[in-house]
């Protein structure tokens, strides 16, 4: 794989162009001639996709558009271009296997396949959703305690003793220690001290990346993130986190987050424009592994069929082409205490498990809102486990999911957000109320008379 170095060198010496030229004239324009050209298209009643030589087309495409679009840095106005034959060496030399975390919670993050028999590991927390210390430690202490989640990845912290989080702010530094702090200490109370993170989330510039690359903050074994910016662009505050971590010698996570609707237009631009970034992300950021985020540009939402199709081709893509390690991002649109955020849940961790990756989340409200609790994500987790287990194929889980996304899809343009954590859990205890608990067990039975064997 081509140095960090080398990446730099070209961010800074490669072609000039204006942001909106690299935007209409390369994004826009390259992404739908090779949808049209690879025959790609989008069917509304296979979100789980079932044609797989469309799928390899798909990695075909992708590779010609990381080729010939490459990675475009705001910092300097210029592109980072990398040949085809670089790309495809980068993917060649990809991890296919890792060893997260410590001691007895210490676990094989791996490649996986398309309706794996392998479990997949199960990353929980509501990522990236914007808090305060009490409740960032509140409701992570839900996700830690329940047993099938293997790593943790919550949310962030942006008020410190009522200051508020400003980018670029020292503050980043603060909070992101505190970020730290609060999930060893939880961690730790629970008996999990060994659990794996992707954390550092707390900060948007590089500087809380900086501050815990550290053993008693960020372990070597932990997963920090290393965001692309939509579509295909990157700038010195990313390039700075992979630097710190190229040095310390962390796991970087590739963080693309392919807008369907965006400047590449619809769902199959997009799903090019995606793997584009998943196979830039492998040279430029180093990435030992991905997090697979597609949003929609109206409803932000991962549980809309169109970003469900596009999470579901990536996975299957590099999945028959490379051994890439890929996490499935649930994003829903509703909040704890709804029924149908639950629904959202089994749609999209069915369609993660059975497509190749492994599971992270729930995010709910879009991670607008800290209405979130450990409960979803034991259903996300059971729902990845089971699909597993009974050797799900294709067909079966996509019949599954197009039943249950009409139980939520009336809420895109209307979100139920739900409600904060303290309502639907025990504090003390940390354990779901009796109210959110039947919700749950409702779910369950009805998915279970939908095929999937709990």
């Amino acid at each position: 794989m081509l140095s960090f170095l080398e990446t730099m060198y070209r961010a800074e010496n490669g072609p000039y162009a204006k942001e909106t030229d690299f935007d209409l004239k390369l994004i826009y324009k390259t992404a739908r001639k090779l949808a049209q050209e690879y025959e790609i298209k989008y069917k509304p009643d296979e979100i789980i996709n079932q044609d797989l030589a469309m799928a390899d087309r798909v990695f075909a495409a992708g590779v010609e558009m990381a080729a010939q679009v490459g990675l475009y840095c705001r910092s300097t106005e210029r592109i980072i271009q990398y040949t085809k034959e670089e790309v495809t060496q980068a993917l060649r030399e990809a991890p296919f296997e890792l060893t997260i975390g410590a001691y007895k919670d210490a676990r094989t993050l791996y490649a996986r396949k398309i309706s794996d028999p392998r479990t997949p590991l199960v990353f929980g927390g509501n990522a990236g959703a914007p808090m305060d210390e009490d409740t960032f430690y509140q409701t992570a202490l839900s996700y830690i305690k329940e047993p099938l989640i293997d790593a943790l990845d919550h949310g962030a912290i942006t008020m410190v003793e009522g200051l508020e989080v400003k980018t670029g702010s020292p503050l980043e530094i603060t909070a992101t220690r505190r970020e730290l702090e609060l999930l060893r200490r939880g961690a730790k109370l629970l008996g999990r001290q060994g659990m794996p993170f992707i954390a550092a989330e707390s900060s948007a510039t590089a500087l809380g990346d900086i501050a815990v690359a550290a053993p008693e903050y960020l372990r070597r074994s932990d997963i920090h993130l290393c965001p692309l910016l939509s579509e295909l662009k990157t700038d010195y505050h990313n390039l700075s986190k992979v630097a710190n971590f190229v040095e310390y010698g962390g796991l970087n996570g590739n963080l693309p987050n392919p807008i369907v609707g965006g400047y590449a237009g619809g769902p199959e631009a997009t799903l090019i424009t995606a793997m584009a970034s998943f196979i830039l992300g492998t040279v430029a950021n180093q990435a030992h592994l991905h997090l697979c985020h597609p949003v929609h540009i109206r409803y932000t939402s991962t549980s809309t069929p169109e970003t469900m199709w596009v999470e579901c081709l990536v996975g299957q893509a590099f999945s028959r082409n490379t051994n890439l390690i890929i996490l499935g991002d649930i994003f829903a649109t509703c909040g704890a205490g709804t029924k149908e955020l639950l629904y959202e849940v089994v749609a999209n961790a069915l369609a993660i498990s059975v497509s190749a990756m492994h599971l992270l989340g729930v995010a709910a409200t879009n991670g607008k809102y800290p209405h979130a609790s450990g409960l979803e994500a034991r259903l996300m987790a059971e729902t990845g486990i089971a699909a597993a287990k009974q050797g799900m194929d294709l067909p079966q889980a996509n019949e599954i999911v197009l039943a249950l996304v009409k139980q939520y899809d009336y809420t895109f343009s209307n979100p139920l957000l739900g409600v904060p954590y303290h309502e639907v859990y025990d504090t003390q205890r940390i354990q779901p109320k009796d109210d959110w608990l039947r919700l749950y067990h409702e779910v369950k039975e009805e998915a279970s008379k939908l095929g999937l064997d709990f």
